[in-house]
């Protein structure tokens, strides 16, 4: 692999709120569902579902839903991901509530790192009244919306990373 490459891509992806309303191929769809079959998940149990929005009234919905960003109903598509611990719970018990999170944030993040390869962009929303998504989607009990990615072509220029830099995140324990 190229490491540079892979360096370069994370360093260059933004978050984008301004979308084309072109729509998304159903060939870069399939890629990003591929790659996020192929996400780590605990125990390979795979404890995360995705949701598929296209429908104008259905993103529409989800804005309010979403502390009114309103760039959720602009994107030609969303991809929601939900925690689904009934997949582990048997095996993991009580920690299959935390794995299932962690196994829905892993693929929703292979899913933006692919959409950004094929040429596309999106944002990370977390921002959202689970309840009403839930509500809105029809998603079965037991299941936890965790991530919403709206996905599109970037109408807008991307903002300058600012970051708290790497020597900030590490708390050295001796």
């Amino acid at each position: 692999m190229d490491e540079k490459l892979f360096f370069e891509l994370l360093s260059k992806r933004r978050s984008i709120r301004v979308f084309k309303s072109d729509p998304i191929e159903e060939s870069k769809l399939s890629k990003i569902l591929e790659v996020c079959n192929l996400a780590p998940s605990s125990g390979g149990l795979q404890t995360f579902e995705i949701y598929q929005i296209k429908n104008k009234e259905m993103k529409e919905r989800l804005v309010s839903a979403a502390k009114d960003q309103t760039f959720v109903a602009q994107a030609p598509l969303l991809l929601v991901f939900c925690a689904n611990p009934s997949r582990s719970v048997e095996r993991f018990g009580e920690r299959s509530q935390l794995f299932s999170v962690q196994d829905a944030t892993i693929a929703a993040t292979y899913a933006q790192l692919t959409a950004y390869v094929l040429g596309l962009s999106t944002v990370w929303i977390g921002a959202f009244d689970e309840k009403r998504v839930s509500e809105i989607l029809h998603i079965p009990k037991g299941q936890r919306p965790v991530a919403i990615l709206p996905i599109g072509y970037e109408n807008e220029k991307p903002k300058e990373k600012t970051t708290r830099g790497a020597k900030d995140l590490l708390h050295v324990i001796n």
